[in-house]
């Protein structure tokens, strides 16, 4: 089965033979001689094919072939009884030809000779009838177009073509298939039986060269012993002939294993010298973590000072039992003023001539000085009893307040403050672009003591908020950072969330200066979280919305950017000629260095980048390595503190200087972060941000199972097999199941299980989950509990959203490449 144009007379030659510059393809086959066998026989049907010629018959022709001698319409005076005829006529020399075939169940199978009689006899009939012939022939133009194909077949054999409707084509095409499919289950049963005699070929093989090394020893016993065997000369030859031939065999496999060993030579310098890049990239980092490592001890000690400061739960069951034995002795005490006052009561028109009896030891262990009346001596005690009222109250509250911040912290999640000012009565935390800027302070409304509630804003009355800058709210974002990779080197702080709070109340139960600073940096965490990338990843980390590892990719990033620019040749020297403070790099080459480190970065976003990278420095056309590295170190990775260095316990403890009256905050008093680093945050953040959300979305839309155990999963259970496949749709297969694990609190082998702030990130971070594991089949979990896990313990970013190892190598063939 041909297309027309493989058909056209341009294109060949008389005989249907391809032309090649004014000679057939098979004259080489046509010279002239004699011939015999097989030779003689190509040479008949090369000279056959050039006197053959093709035969195109389209639909018309074949049409032609059936109506053309048919009765003429001068023989009729009406042209309906004309046409009546012809096609009576025609349909039965086609039932003559061709006749109709029918399918298993019984319906009539379409004609190609029906079809091109009708649409033929369609086109003569439509010139007869007058206005509404160029109607019926355009008519029956645009249903050629859908019944007739551009492929040609033979059915007749030799080189006649006729022109093949659509319905014949798809015939043939299920032939086709259906011969093709019986071709490739044959192919299959020989290729197992191919497997097979490979087996058997092996078996053989192995069991050939364990007789040649039982032949090789044998060998060498006969020569061990040539002496003694001197009477079997000709069975020695014989066996020295067979060890000649081994002898070939083995020098052939010597140099096969030589031929390798050089092979695996090369592997091993290249990775010697991979490995002493690497080592000289990476021996400063080892030593300040072995000095981190080193200096724990000193640093658990500190933990430990620091979580005696807090209070116990001993203490807690003591203060409370006080306050239970305060409550009763209040509750004697007011029975018994109710008594002396119902009794004074009685008595008021006789207190001028009776006196009553105080017992004068209890009234003295109270420090009540008597008066010279009774009824003086009735209001000191009473004013005492007010005072122990008002004592027991507060220590009710204070408890209540203990009580309240012992609970465990809830799962992060984004709280509303409801805020009171004096211009408008309420409004949310979303409902402001920037800090308060009400003529007043404005106060929030408290969360209460619920244990739902975050523990930094469990406060049981309401709070005055202190306004607090971006600089400012950015300058205590990186030191809450760096105050948690502190805690983290002797002890674990959980969540960023509980974090915040032991960040404010370093020594115990929170007071109204702490709570206080609380409300007002979580109202500006949600305020700025908007306008700045920095505060909005941390705003992000704390409710929950995204991996606090995303915190850690970033600073990856950061510190691969830098390494990256360290690769860079220098304007006024060679790359490692110069020290850092002396090289210029220009702003090209770093442009280019940020296209290579994103490789799957949109256009657009990189234009971005270039811009804030020219804006950063003034648009200058150089710049100085030493600025970049100031510019980007303080966002990268950081060394751990030494636990022995005094200064460590004053890292987790919130100072009142970040936002002092004198305080610009900002990266390391720069005023504020730069606008590389605002653009490089900013693009890496929505990127996670957005993937997460689409992994919200896709695991909303899982199918929910019937829960046979009264809800004891939630209001949305579901299998987690339909988990890891709903997610695997947006992640793949193996970071699907990664997470999934990970969320759960299972270890996938790269230490990204429970307990850890790790990632199930997938190729580029880990997380991959081999062949061998076996997801548990038949679990049931609450889908919004496996969502908010999934996205709190599971990196949930782009697979290669930055690639440092191929930037590096580029830099460095790009240096190799100038300096050739």
């Amino acid at each position: 089965m041909f297309k027309l144009p493989l058909l056209q007379p341009q294109l060949t030659g008389p005989n249907g033979v391809e032309k090649r510059e004014s000679q057939s393809v098979m004259a080489p086959f046509a010279g002239t001689g004699a011939r015999s066998g097989k030779e003689s026989d190509l040479a008949a049907a090369v000279a056959a094919a050039q006197t053959a010629s093709f035969d195109v018959r389209g639909w018309s022709r074949q049409a032609k072939e059936i109506t053309s001698d048919l009765t003429g319409s001068d023989k009729y005076k009406s042209l309906a009884l004309h046409a009546e005829v012809k096609l009576a006529e025609a349909l039965e020399r086609c039932e003559r030809v061709s006749p109709v075939t029918r399918t298993s169940s019984g319906e009539e199978r379409p004609n190609k000779l029906r079809t091109a009689v009708a649409c033929q006899l369609l086109g003569e009939f439509a010139e007869l009838c007058g206005p509404f012939s160029g109607v019926l022939t355009t008519l029956r133009d645009e249903l050629l177009k859908g019944v007739y194909s551009w492929h040609y077949a033979s059915e007749r054999g030799g080189l006649s073509f006729d022109q093949l409707p659509w319905f014949a084509v798809s015939e043939r095409l299920e032939r086709d298939k259906e011969a093709m499919l019986e071709e490739r289950e044959a192919f299959k049963q020989q290729l197992k039986e191919q497997q097979e005699a490979v087996g058997r070929i092996e078996e053989q093989m192995n069991a050939f060269r364990r007789a040649t090394e039982a032949a090789q020893l044998e060998a060498a016993t006969l020569r061990a012993h040539l002496d003694r065997v001197v009477a079997s000369e000709e069975s020695a030859r014989l066996e020295a002939k067979t060890g000649r031939e081994e002898l070939k065999k083995l020098r052939k496999e010597y140099l096969k294993m030589k031929d390798e060993l050089e092979a695996e030579r090369d592997a091993h310098n290249n990775l010697q010298e991979r490995h002493a890049e690497l080592h000289e990239f990476t021996a400063a980092r080892i030593a300040d973590l072995n000095a981190a490592l080193m200096s724990a001890e000193a640093e658990a000690v500190d933990a430990k000072r620091l979580a005696e400061s807090r209070m116990p739960p001993e203490v807690y069951e003591k203060l409370q039992a006080t306050l239970a034995d305060a409550q009763s002795e209040l509750e004697l005490a007011q029975s018994h003023i109710r008594d002396v006052e119902a009794v004074n009561t009685k008595l008021a028109h006789r207190l001028d001539i009776m006196t009553p009896r105080p017992v004068w030891r209890k009234i003295a262990e109270h420090n009540i000085q008597s008066g010279r009346r009774t009824a003086e001596l009735v209001h000191r005690v009473e004013e005492k009893l007010g005072r122990y009222a008002n004592e027991l109250e507060e220590l009710k509250a204070r408890l209540n307040l203990a009580a309240a911040l012992l609970q465990p912290d809830a799962a992060p999640t984004e709280v509303q403050l409801t805020l009171v000012t004096e211009d408008s009565n309420y409004f949310l935390t979303e409902g402001s672009g920037s800090a308060p800027t009400a003529t007043g302070p404005a106060v929030a409304e408290p969360c209460g003591l619920a244990p739902t509630v975050p523990r930094c804003l469990r406060w049981p009355q309401r709070v005055t908020l202190q306004t607090i800058s971006q600089e400012q709210m950015e300058a205590i974002v990186m030191a809450m950072w760096k105050a948690r990779q502190a805690m983290d080197v002797s002890s674990s702080s959980g969540s960023l969330q509980s974090f915040v709070y032991y960040y404010f109340n370093p020594q115990g139960m929170a007071n109204a200066d702490t709570t206080r600073m609380c409300y007002s940096f979580y109202y500006a965490c949600s305020t700025y979280a908007k306008s700045s990338a920095l505060v909005r990843t941390f705003w992000l980390v704390m409710t929950g919305q995204v991996s606090e590892a995303a915190a850690t990719d970033q600073r990856i990033m950061v510190s691969g950017l830098t390494a990256l620019l360290h690769s860079l040749p220098a304007v006024n020297g060679a790359a490692g000629d110069l020290v850092t403070s002396e090289r210029i790099l220009h702003i090209e080459d770093v442009s280019s260095a940020l296209e290579r480190l994103f490789p799957n970065r949109p256009s657009f976003r990189i234009s971005k980048l270039r811009e804030a990278l020219r804006n950063q420095f003034g648009g200058a056309e150089t710049v100085r390595l030493d600025s970049l590295q100031s510019v980007l170190e303080p966002h990268g990775l950081q060394t751990p503190p030494a636990s022995t260095a005094p200064s460590t316990a004053k890292l987790t403890r919130f100072r009142q200087e970040l936002i002092g009256p004198g305080s610009k905050g900002g990266a390391a008093g720069s005023g504020g972060v730069g606008p590389l680093i605002s653009v490089l945050l900013a693009q890496h953040i929505d990127e996670v941000q957005t993937l997460c959300m689409e992994v919200a979305t896709q695991l909303a839309d899982t199918p929910t199972v019937v829960d046979a155990t009264d809800g004891e999963h939630g209001d949305s259970p579901a299998e987690v097999v339909a988990v890891v496949e709903k997610l695997g749709a947006l992640l793949g297969p193996s970071r699907a199941a990664a997470c999934v694990l990970a969320a759960m609190g299972f270890s996938t082998g790269d230490g990204s299980g429970a307990g850890g702030r790790s990632s199930a990130e997938g190729d580029d971070v880990g997380g991959n989950v081999g062949d061998d594991v076996i997801m548990p089949m038949g679990a049931i979990v609450d889908l919004v509990d496996m969502t908010a896990w999934v996205l709190r313990r599971s990196l949930i970013k782009p697979v290669g959203s930055f690639d440092v190892t191929g930037a590096i190598q580029w830099a460095r063939e790009a240096l190799d490449d100038a300096g050739a």
